[in-house]
């Protein structure tokens, strides 16, 4: 193996990277979505919704955010409907940049826009091979 090639070319250094970021966005995205079950929770975000930003039907907004997050994030996690999943959390993400972000690309929208780009990644190239996607959809031919 010639290191400097390998380190300055073009294709992956590993040819599971994909898995490696799936698996972490997919637990970041369960932990953030967790609070679906909690109702006292989900109350305080849709009131939040409604008074700084004056969302329709926040309580729906809420659960439709966090849902968003926990199921995206199980998919995410299986590699099952990746990239349903994905469009779903990168449309969320979106939500949240151009509000409580503020379109701010650098400042308070940095981290969900980053989310969101991370979330395109995985609608434009699906799961990888290592997923339940490729297992059950993908093996054409094999």
């Amino acid at each position: 193996m010639n290191l400097p090639k390998t380190l300055l070319g073009t294709e992956p250094l590993t040819p599971h990277y994909i898995l490696a970021l799936r698996v972490i966005m997919g637990i970041f995205f369960i932990n953030h979505g967790h609070e679906f079950f909690d109702a006292k929770v989900m109350q305080a975000f849709a009131d939040w919704l409604q008074k700084d930003f004056n969302f329709p039907v926040p309580l729906l907004m809420a659960y439709l955010r966090t849902g968003a997050e926990l199921f995206g994030g199980i998919m995410l996690l299986l590699g099952l409907f990746t990239r349903v999943g994905a469009f779903f959390i990168m449309i969320t993400m979106l939500v949240a940049f151009f509000t409580a972000g503020k379109s701010a690309l650098l400042g308070d929208g940095e981290m969900v826009f980053a989310y969101a780009i991370v979330m395109l990644t995985f609608v434009l190239t699906g799961s990888g091979k290592i997923s339940l996607d490729y297992y059950l959809f993908g093996r054409k031919g094999e």
